[in-house]
């Protein structure tokens, strides 16, 4: 074996033994390792269109429900009656979650400041701050339960209330929407 052969072998080696080093750790820190499967799973997001899939009023829990904000500030869903209303139901242990959170910071920047997003969580605010969510988004709120008219089964949910306060879209699983397309159907809600 040639000297140039022994030496990439030996480099690919320390490479290999690093990189898989790397990987375990990773692995190994629950931080680390959402954030490492939420990186990954941000290229692998589908695109969502929204359009009005049907109609369904909030029923009283879901308009009197009670949000706080990373501040402990209550606000109850009945207040943004009038305004569009964007809501996505995630968990910080979620890696489909965290890829998606970007998508959906892109899209409030993008759209009329009239429409209001809540990304909640059934999660404490420390839990929220600890895992690195607080500084990146302003639109996190907390809450004790999610109100059973939304049918939350799978992280994330998202969910598009208009201005009569009535479900017209609902989106099961990590997509991205941060689209042309998705941005003139929300601020078409305004004009209603």
């Amino acid at each position: 074996m040639t000297k140039s052969k022994s030496k990439l072998k030996k480099i690919w080696s320390y490479f290999s033994s690093g990189l898989l080093i790397t990987v375990i750790v990773i692995l190994l820190v629950p931080s680390w390792r959402v954030k490492f499967q939420s990186w990954f799973q941000s290229f692998t997001l589908t695109e969502s269109n929204f359009s009005v899939q049907s109609i369904k009023e909030l029923n009283d829990e879901a308009k009197n429900w009670q949000l706080f904000d990373l501040e402990g500030n209550l606000i109850v869903l009945s207040d943004f009656e009038g305004k569009p209303i964007v809501i996505n139901f995630w968990a910080t242990w979620c890696p489909s979650c965290m890829a998606e959170m970007p998508e959906l910071r892109d899209l409030r920047m993008a759209v009329d400041e009239d429409v209001k997003f809540i990304a909640v969580t059934e999660e404490t605010p420390e839990v929220v701050e600890e895992a690195g969510m607080a500084d990146d988004y302003d639109f996190i709120f907390c809450t004790q339960t999610f109100p059973s008219f939304f049918e939350v089964k799978v992280y994330p949910t998202l969910a598009i209330v208009n201005p009569q306060m009535e479900q017209i879209y609902r989106q099961e699983g990590a997509t991205t929407f941060d689209s042309e397309k998705n941005i003139n159907f929300l601020n078409s809600l305004l004009e209603n």
